[in-house]
C-alpha cells in the first residue's frame, strides 16, 4: 500500500486563495480547492471509490458544498455521511465524506484528520492513504507524527511538494 503526502507550499496557500479577509479563512479555502482538485484527479485516474475522513464534521460539511459547485464544467458525485453507522450500501457512492475510518474499506482514502489512520497489515488496508500537510506548525507535526506512524507500519512513502 501507497501512503502519499502532499505538503502544500506558503506559496500555493497565497495563489489558491480567493478574496477573502482573513489568514484562516484563505487558508481553509485554499486546503478546500486542493482536496476538491486532488478528489477529481483520483476519479479520473481511478477505479476504486473514494473515502475522505475529517474528524472536524464542519469542514466536512463546507467540503460537501465546495464539491457541488467546485467546477462548473463537471460534477464530483459524493455523499456527506453524518453519522457513524457505515454500511456497504452508504459507501456506494464515488466519493464519501466521513467522520471516521471504516473498517474494511479497500478504495483510496484522503486523511484530513489529524492522526494517521488506524491500520493493520493483517485486515483489509486501502489502496492507497492521500495526506495533506499545510505550511502552518500544527499541520506539520502532525505530518512528521502521520509520516513516522506510515514509516514504522513499514508502508510505501512518497511526497508531492505543492507550490
Amino acid at each position: 500500500m501507497q501512503i502519499s503526502f502532499y505538503v502544500l507550499g506558503e506559496r500555493y496557500m497565497q495563489q489558491d486563495a480567493t478574496a477573502v479577509s482573513t489568514a484562516s479563512a484563505v487558508d481553509a479555502e485554499a486546503v478546500l480547492n486542493f482536496v476538491c482538485r486532488l478528489t477529481q484527479t483520483v476519479l479520473n485516474k481511478s477505479e476504486y471509490s473514494l473515502v475522505i475522513v475529517d474528524d472536524q464534521t464542519n469542514r466536512l460539511q463546507a467540503l460537501d458544498e465546495q464539491l457541488w459547485s467546485f467546477d462548473a464544467t463537471s460534477f464530483i458525485p459524493h455523499t456527506l455521511i453524518t453519522d457513524n453507522q457505515v454500511t456497504a450500501e452508504k459507501l456506494s457512492a464515488p466519493v464519501t465524506l466521513l467522520s471516521s475510518f471504516p473498517p474494511n474499506f479497500d478504495g483510496v482514502v484522503l486523511n484530513l484528520a489529524p492522526t494517521a489512520l488506524a491500520l493493520s497489515k493483517n485486515g483489509t488496508l486501502p489502496e492507497r492513504v492521500l495526506e495533506i500537510i499545510t505550511p502552518d506548525e500544527v499541520s506539520k507535526q502532525q505530518g512528521r507524527d502521520k509520516y513516522r506512524a506510515y514509516r514504522d507500519l513499514g508502508f510505501e512513502l512518497i511526497y508531492y511538494p505543492i507550490n
